[in-house]
């Protein structure tokens, strides 16, 4: 029987929470684009059409993306996206923050909640870090086969 090392089996964990919350995330927003994209207009970035198109595109992808980090020849693609995608959530909030917007952020769908950009940016942050792990350790695979955990 062949071992696991700590670093795969964190590995793991890390990629599941990670794909649970981006599927947490994508579900809610799939149902309701339109509520959706009320929450990115409310950040004074893009709006009208453009708002309804990152609206109906961006759960898709983080549907996609959090799937993508469960398969083995995905998975640094997947995980290059998505801290990609949470720079730009934790810019999106910064700005809003400072600029004093109090709007929902529409991250797991529609909320009366006033935003708690602290939590936000947190969260976020603990999010890139557990996915700036993720690709170090499979930069660290990628002589490895492919058919690991």
């Amino acid at each position: 029987m062949v071992g696991i090392d700590t670093r795969t089996c964190l590995s793991l964990l890390a990629r599941l929470l990670l794909a649970g919350v981006f599927i947490s995330a994508a579900l809610p927003k799939i149902q309701d684009p339109l509520a959706f994209a009320v929450s990115i207009d409310g950040y004074r970035i893009i709006s009208g059409s453009w708002a309804m198109a990152a609206a109906t595109a961006l759960p898709w992808l983080e549907l996609v993306i959090a799937i993508g980090l469960l398969t083995p020849w995905l998975r640094r693609a997947s995980a290059g996206i998505i801290a990609g995608l949470l720079a730009l959530f934790i810019s999106l909030h910064v700005s809003a923050w400072m600029r004093g917007l109090n709007i929902n952020c529409g991250c797991f769908g529609s909320s009366a909640e006033s935003p708690d950009y602290v939590w936000l940016i947190l969260r976020n942050l603990a999010l890139l870090i557990t996915t700036l792990f993720i690709l170090r350790v499979a930069a660290g695979n990628k002589h490895a086969p492919q058919h690991t955990l």
